[in-house]
């Protein structure tokens, strides 16, 4: 039990460091595989099935003033779901998710963009400050089949279609149409457990502005945000349209030896057409993005009652955004992370444990307009320490986590003499976000226990951020709750 808890934390640590492709470019964080090892959908059986069916409503709310420019000033966030698992007679394991997503974004600036937090500066808006608001469904299926005793193929499939409208003049509404494939294969002996998945996927937005005349006495002034500096500025006459129009795919493997020694590591590549004009397509430039991540542990019992598990990880991000006439590169991005953990678990008597985390973590990012001559680079480390409780006693459990990061930039470098108003505006202050020194407190708690014959679980988590030596700060707050049968 011990060795499966462990495992477990391990792989939400891991993938928490990665972000899943649902997470970064569509701001959906429902993981039907979270309670799966390794998120693999092949490793889905009757041992590993969480539960039969459940209910569940999630509550995240989020904001402050230590943020980029066009992150909302509030955000909040909805979520109704139900999923279930089934074994049917052949082996096969059926694994079903469906839910509603409500989601405001309150003091949402310029941009229509649903989302805005790949760090690709390809944005249409225009010059007003709203609210948005969002209501969309998204499901899971997940299919896992034994092929003998110790192989198991799988196939996960995910799919999302959602639509926002903005409050204000000239009130544009973005559609999203998303679908994400992923097959998977395991295999699992005494000593061995390998898992290799794969996928592809296409994300598309469609944002367009209410039709209006001029009679209204109202010109919104479009903005065509491409790169760093000099967003491309039109006086509408008539309603705009914009396509994105993502696809990707990418691909992941873990391998747990002798309970001992554990490796993972994903690959994933994803490019964006993106075109205005509906009928009369006008191309308005491309981007790509790679993103790779590996992880590694070792997992010593040190005594009977203590593990030790020291473990190191590596991300690495770079994206190219190109001109859509002269072919050419005008933005580059490239981040990096370094970080090494140790935990140490004490189980001083059955069914609990005291873990206590050290870690450190080296990151930087650089950002390039090409096109313009600007650029900065920003490194930083971060010293992180924790604690985490579990306890398990008769058909109760309490888990309590306490974690805080505290971030030093190194220093960093702007290269910024051909600036522009744009420039000033957005770009000084994302530099500002990023260069900013900070410390994170995040605290957890989840509590369930038995109502009838089902099982009530209570989960509550709270961040907070703070730029130091100033009063900035930012917050989130997230609540659940989970009817389990």
């Amino acid at each position: 039990m011990k060795k499966l808890l462990i495992l477990l934390s391990i792989a939400i640590i891991a993938f928490a460091q990665f972000e899943t492709t649902e997470q970064l470019y569509l701001d959906i964080y429902s993981d039907f595989t979270a309670d799966i090892p390794m998120h693999n959908p092949a490793y889905l059986s009757v041992e590993t099935a969480p539960y039969n069916y459940a209910f569940s409503y999630s509550w995240l709310e989020t904001g402050g003033e230590y943020k980029l420019p066009y992150d909302p000033e509030k955000k909040s966030y909805h979520n109704l779901q139900v999923s279930a698992y089934q074994e049917m007679e052949n082996g096969l394991i059926f694994g079903g998710r469906f839910a509603y997503r409500n989601e405001k974004r309150l003091g949402k600036l310029w941009l229509h963009n649903a989302e805005t937090n790949i760090n690709i500066p390809f944005y249409f808006g225009d010059s007003t400050k709203g609210d948005f608001n969002l209501n969309g469904i998204d499901w899971n299926i997940v299919l896992s089949y034994p092929l003998g005793q110790d192989i198991r193929i799988a196939m996960d499939i995910f799919y999302n279609v959602d639509e926002q409208f903005k409050s204000v003049f000239p009130k544009p509404n973005s559609k999203r149409n998303n679908l994400h494939v992923r097959p998977a294969i395991s295999y699992k002996s005494d000593n061995l457990r390998l898992g290799i998945t794969s996928s592809i996927f296409n994300y598309k937005e469609e944002i367009k502005t209410k039709q209006y005349s001029l009679e209204q006495n109202k010109t919104p002034i479009f903005m065509r945000i491409r790169g760093l500096d000099r967003a491309l500025l039109s006086y509408a006459e008539t309603s705009e349209e914009r396509l994105q129009n993502i696809n990707g795919y990418s691909a992941s493997a873990d391998i747990l030896l002798y309970n001992l020694v554990s490796v993972q590591a994903a690959i994933e590549d994803a490019g964006a057409e993106i075109t205005d004009g509906g009928s009369d397509p006008v191309n308005m430039g491309s981007w790509d993005m790679m993103r790779y991540y590996y992880r590694t542990d070792l997992l010593i019992d040190a005594s009977r009652h203590v593990r030790i598990n020291p473990s190191f990880s590596q991300s690495w991000e770079s994206a190219n955004g190109y001109h859509p006439e002269l072919n050419n590169t005008i933005y580059k991005y490239n981040y990096r992370r370094f970080e090494g953990n140790l935990d140490i678990a004490f189980t001083p008597i059955k069914n609990e444990t005291f873990a206590v985390i050290g870690g450190y973590r080296f990151e930087d990012i650089k950002r390039e307009d090409n096109f313009f001559g600007l650029a900065h680079y920003i490194p930083s480390t971060t010293l992180i320490v924790g604690t985490h409780y579990r306890m398990d006693f008769k058909d109760k459990s309490l888990t309590i986590n306490l974690d805080y990061e505290q971030k030093n930039v190194i220093s960093s470098t702007e290269y910024s003499s051909l600036a522009g108003k744009y420039y000033e505006i957005i770009t000084e202050n994302e530099i500002d976000y990023y260069a900013t020194d900070t410390e994170k407190i995040i605290a957890g708690i989840k509590f369930s226990f038995p109502i009838n014959k089902t099982v009530l679980a209570l989960y509550g988590n709270y961040e907070d951020i703070r730029a130091m030596n100033s009063d900035i700060r930012f917050h989130g707050a997230n609540v659940k709750i989970e009817l389990i049968y």
